[in-house]
């Protein structure tokens, strides 16, 4: 053998080596898909106002909706994603979906139908790609995320909001500052009014009780008797059906104190089955 040909024969182990390193590498990277992300939290936003009815702020919502959707491409599909050919079928759905939308003198009913159908079609490419289905505002116990404003209309605190779609209740966490502020703490005497103007309803959240107040994982959440954790209802017996369901959703505000988040939509935690 020549000194060339042992070259060459070298060289193309030592590529097939490298490009086997390189697939294994990027099958373990962490699949990032950007622009689905993004449209993702905006779609489900919409998806929420439409529940709603308030087709108005949809409809400011639209150009930014629109763009985010005419940006998931085929080009844009990670190269590591779990299931390419799948994708490229459900961005056929998505794409007729989105050039729908382009038409700027939707009526109401046909926007919502389509809204209502662009946040099922991206959850399936989502998990098509291989990613954790968390929107943007979604918090560490699997709760929504929601600003707390004083009188004075600063933010204060944020509370995690997680409303289970299985049997109508909810949790509360407060934090002080943003996101990632420590918790909240306030006398365990303290309730909670989360109002619905529209639907005419109201809940009040309180502490299980006073020694431990215990979270569903067990843990006690009083320290020296304050704590930053409410609940509905509680051992209150008070009916929770009507928050029931995958698909509810409802204007909502929450106050105690001198606080408020302002009127937010409230949707659940979905909780789905182990087969899924």
């Amino acid at each position: 053998m020549t000194k060339t040909t042992l070259f060459l024969a070298l060289s193309s182990v030592l590529t097939f080596i490298s490009c086997e390193r390189s697939d294994i590498q990027n099958e373990n990277e962490t699949v990032s898909w950007p622009e689905i992300t993004q449209f993702d939290n905006l779609a489900f936003q919409a998806d929420g106002l439409v529940r709603v009815k308030d087709l108005s702020a949809v409809r400011e919502l639209h150009a930014e909706l629109l763009a985010a959707g005419l940006a998931v491409t085929s080009d844009s599909i990670p190269p590591n994603a779990a299931n390419p050919q799948e994708i490229e079928l459900l961005l056929g759905d998505l794409e007729n979906l989105v050039t729908s939308l382009k038409d700027d003198d939707l009526n109401n009913l046909t926007l919502g139908n389509l809204v209502l159908g662009l946040h099922p079609v991206i959850a399936k490419l989502i998990e098509a790609a291989g990613m954790p289905h968390i929107h943007a505002n979604e918090g560490t116990n699997g709760g929504f995320l929601y600003p707390i404003f004083d009188d004075n209309g600063k933010q204060t605190g944020t509370v995690e909001i997680k409303l289970h779609d299985d049997a109508g209740d909810l949790e509360v966490w407060l934090k002080r500052g943003g996101y990632e502020g420590d918790p909240w703490l306030v006398p365990s005497k303290t309730v909670l009014t989360l109002n619905f103007p529209a639907l005419d309803k109201r809940v009040i959240l309180a502490v299980r009780d006073h020694e431990r107040n215990e979270d569903e994982s067990g843990a006690s959440t009083i320290v020296e008797g304050n704590t930053n954790y409410f609940v509905f209802p509680g051992a209150t017996e008070t009916d929770a059906t009507w928050l029931m369901g995958a698909d509810f959703a409802a204007k909502g505000e929450l106050i105690f104190e001198n606080t408020t988040t302002g009127l937010f939509v409230l949707r659940p935690h979905i909780h789905r089955e182990e087969s899924e």
